[in-house]
């Protein structure tokens, strides 16, 4: 009996160094190959797997929702669609399959539409990820080092710098608070049902009043936190509580 559990024991030490012995690239080709063959759940193991090992970039959680969206998980596609839209946000692509999943829920959560005016002037924010509006204020804030710096030695066209300056900080502030408000959604705690149903209560507990039922794919923040429950926000109108199980962070 002890030779059979220590063959097993190597067996599957064997089996997962094998599996981590394999780079990144190969298990990200061994995936797609899946896909393409129609094998979704291997596809998904295998880009979950990836997720794993090593950071990733949004085609990864691209693909990874097109095989859960493939499997008619839908909870689960809305989780890396978003994930994949955090990393590049104006992918057309990901924006397109994220609608056609959000068009196969039951829950309809209407969310505020933006305006043609409101769309224009979001759009650096709709279109840049953190670390792109990063690097742009950052160049920002160094222009407007340098331009001071030179304004010092150019005394005749001190009154230019520095309305280049004033320009660049206005600009500057503006994408400063673009900046700020992508790292604050991306710390918020936004999650999906990813289980079919899920009944909401009015407190952390089986036998607390159920209040309502929301099922899989329903986008919903988390507002509180206690044990293996947490607290929902939907709306002013709709909180409530929900086991940590049935979701999935974004």
């Amino acid at each position: 009996m002890r030779k059979l559990t220590s063959l097993l024991l190597i067996s599957f030490f064997m089996s997962a160094g094998l599996a981590y012995a394999q780079s990144p690239g190969e298990i990200y080709r061994k995936a797609n190959l899946n896909y393409e063959n129609e094998e979704y759940g291997k596809a998904a193991s295998l880009y979950e797997m990836l997720l794993k090992m090593d950071k990733v970039g949004p085609e990864v959680f691209y693909n990874l929702g097109n095989s859960y969206f493939k499997l008619k998980k839908i909870g689960k596609a809305i989780v890396n669609y978003r994930r994949a839209l955090r990393l590049a946000p104006g992918d057309r692509d990901i924006s397109h399959n994220l609608k056609l999943a959000r068009a196969m829920t039951v829950d309809k959560i209407e969310r505020p539409e933006k305006g043609f005016l409101m769309k224009a002037l979001l759009l650096p924010y709709d279109g840049m990820n953190i670390d792109q509006l990063t690097i742009f204020v950052s160049l920002a804030y160094l222009c407007i080092v340098i331009l001071l710096i030179v304004s010092i030695f150019f005394v005749a066209k001190r009154r230019g710098l520095f309305y280049a300056v004033g320009t660049l900080a206005a600009i500057l502030v503006v994408f400063f608070i673009f900046l700020a408000s992508k790292i604050c959604a991306k710390n918020s705690k936004e999650v999906v049902v990813v289980v079919d149903s899920v009944d909401v209560r009015s407190g952390p507990k089986e036998d607390y009043l159920l209040q309502f039922t929301l099922h899989e794919g329903s986008e919903i923040r988390i507002i509180e936190e206690a044990q293996d429950w947490c607290e929902i926000d939907l709306s002013k109108d709709l909180r409530g509580w929900i086991p940590k199980d049935s979701v999935e962070a974004i």
